[in-house]
């Protein structure tokens, strides 16, 4: 047993100065790293590029000069920081490319980045992508207008009732919008649909279609009261009698060009 014991601490012994090695060597290996940006162009996200991109490199204190290549070959080099090199993927031929960079220390040392492997794609595959992209969300909004039609008729849903001008009202779980084209406060709908900028939804009360953003619910009630003022404002206003009217051509009148 006591033999055991003693293999075993060698065992362990043995595995962590292993272990130390092998951080070791990773830290070397990452002693130069290579990252790029895109900065007029096409990325998928899923390693296909096109445009302008540039190479940057970032390294130890004493690096001096870096090296960036494409499949071997060197495409361009610097001596400042920040260590870059800026191409255009038109420049090459498509497929996939393996993009590295090599750097050089004040001490003479050369190391060597991580690789970053990107497929090379043309421009015409560039449009299809983007246009792909267009008709899904002009798509997914066409499918939300037509739900926000028949989702009402395939539930029985009878016709709002009218409110008040004025009245304080619910809004639901999905809070209240005010609409930019009458400005009226409604209660945003489940079937509207949601894009980056807000929600595309028709408002009940002028039947037209807009893109909203939920409103706290201080502004719906200044919304609320701003509706019966206004009603109250056309109400009360004089009608221009037509002697009035008359007198008002005669005045416009005068201006024209005969």
């Amino acid at each position: 047993m006591r033999n055991f014991k003693y293999v075993f601490y060698f065992i362990m012994t043995v595995f962590l100065s292993l272990s130390s090695l092998v951080h070791v060597k990773a830290q070397s290996g990452n002693d130069l790293e290579l990252r790029l940006k895109r900065n007029f162009g096409y990325s998928s996200g899923t390693g296909k590029i096109q445009g302008t991109i540039t190479m940057i490199a970032s390294g130890p204190d004493d690096l001096v000069l870096v090296e960036f290549q494409i499949d071997d070959q060197i495409i361009g080099q610097d001596d400042e920081v920040p260590f870059e090199h800026k191409f255009n993927t038109g420049d090459f031929s498509l497929g996939v490319h393996t993009l590295r960079a090599i750097g050089h220390t004040s001490g003479g040392r050369v190391i060597y980045s991580n690789e970053q492997r990107r497929e090379f794609v043309p421009l015409e595959e560039v449009w299809r992508m983007v246009g792909s992209i267009f008709l899904i969300v002009f798509g997914l909004i066409a499918i939300g207008m037509v739900a926000s039609i028949i989702i009402p008729l395939l539930t029985g849903r009878k016709k709002p009732a009218i409110v008040p001008l004025g009245a304080p009202r619910n809004y639901g779980l999905l809070g209240g919008a005010i609409c930019p084209k009458c400005q009226r406060p409604y209660g945003v709908h489940i079937w509207g649909m949601n894009l980056v900028i807000g929600k595309m939804d028709r408002c009940p009360h002028c039947k037209k279609w807009s893109i909203v953003r939920r409103a706290p619910l201080e502004m719906l009630r200044a919304a609320e009261a701003a509706e019966l003022e206004h009603e109250q404002e056309q109400s009360q206003a004089p009608a221009s009698s037509e002697e009035d009217l008359l007198r008002k051509q005669l005045d416009d009148s005068r201006y024209q060009d005969l």
